[in-house]
């Protein structure tokens, strides 16, 4: 059992800390150790907050899928009770029992809605279910997508490169280029004149929702955060930071911030297109920031 001071690994899946939760399973921590009031593991957690990662990580490493907390809830009853569909029919491939119930005799069978009912028969008995034929058509479609898009983004930088490609910068080739393909002008991967919405956060899950365009630079969207953050004067206080997939690093300045978004991979997963949640921009402030500007950053809600 836990002790009560000692939570690390619970709290590394509940926070979706892979990287702390894999160091704690490569110290030998018993991967199916229980909090003392209530039983509950870290897989009990990263199954009520949907964390595919952490829940990936500790089934690969054999923790017990079947365990049981001490109302007698199962790892299954947490997915299927927030509607983690698909986790939870992965789950159920990997050994989760689909007929243990708890202590007032309910199954995760018995919490599901009919439809999905059916379906984690299906899955237990090895078969394919619907949503997973429907997850599956979509990445598909989502992969040929992509690879077009790849396919028509390579031949026009080809026909830039080429010698006997006309000088893109008068107006007269710029628009044959973009009548001729359907698209604007594409430099360095990013389309001319184009634009989007980007999520910006900068306080653990809080995020603005900032529009830029293909001639933001990093610095430009410092200035923008800050405007929203009604802090105009201290925009030399932070700096961008770009995560792609648990990696960052922080911009220069003068960095474009569509043609760095046009580098990051395309993570398709049990929810379809994952990659906004692997890949992101953060406004991080700086640790030379003077102490008024620190405490009026931590008010912004």
């Amino acid at each position: 059992m836990l002790e009560k001071y000692d939570y690390d690994l619970i709290r590394s899946a509940g926070n979706n800390d892979i990287k702390k939760l894999r160091e704690m399973l490569d110290c030998g921590v018993d991967i199916n150790m229980k909090e003392v009031d209530k039983g509950t593991t870290a897989i009990h957690i990263a199954c009520t907050r949907g964390h595919k990662q952490s829940i990936e990580l500790l089934v690969s490493r054999g923790v017990d899928v079947n365990v049981q907390d001490n109302r007698g809830v199962t790892p299954l009853h947490s997915l299927v009770n927030n509607r983690y569909d698909i986790l939870a029919l992965w789950l159920v491939r990997n050994g989760a029992k689909i007929n243990l119930t708890d202590n007032n005799g309910f199954s995760a069978y018995d919490l599901a809605p009919s439809w999905f009912q059916r379906e984690l028969v299906q899955a237990s008995e090895g078969k394919t279910s619907q949503t997973e034929e429907k997850l599956e058509e979509q990445k598909k479609e989502m992969k040929e997508k992509h690879d077009q898009y790849q396919k028509q983004v390579s031949t026009l930088r080809e026909k830039m490169t080429s010698p006997s490609t006309p000088d893109l910068s008068t107006s007269s080739s710029s628009a044959s280029l973009g009548s001729g393909t359907g698209y604007d002008t594409i430099r360095g991967g990013v389309l001319l004149n184009s634009s989007e919405v980007l999520k910006v956060f900068f306080r653990n899950e809080s995020y603005k929702s900032i529009k830029v365009s293909n001639t933001d630079t990093a610095r430009d969207l410092c200035k923008r955060m800050c405007e929203k953050f009604n802090m105009p004067s201290y925009d030399k206080c932070f700096d961008i930071a770009e995560t792609i997939k648990g990696k960052s690093r922080f911009l220069q300045p003068t960095d474009s911030l569509l043609q760095s978004k046009s580098k990051w991979p395309v993570i398709v997963g049990t929810s379809g297109n994952e990659t906004n949640l692997h890949c992101y921009f953060s406004c991080v402030i700086r640790k030379t920031a003077p102490p008024e500007a620190v405490e009026q950053f931590q008010k912004i809600i």
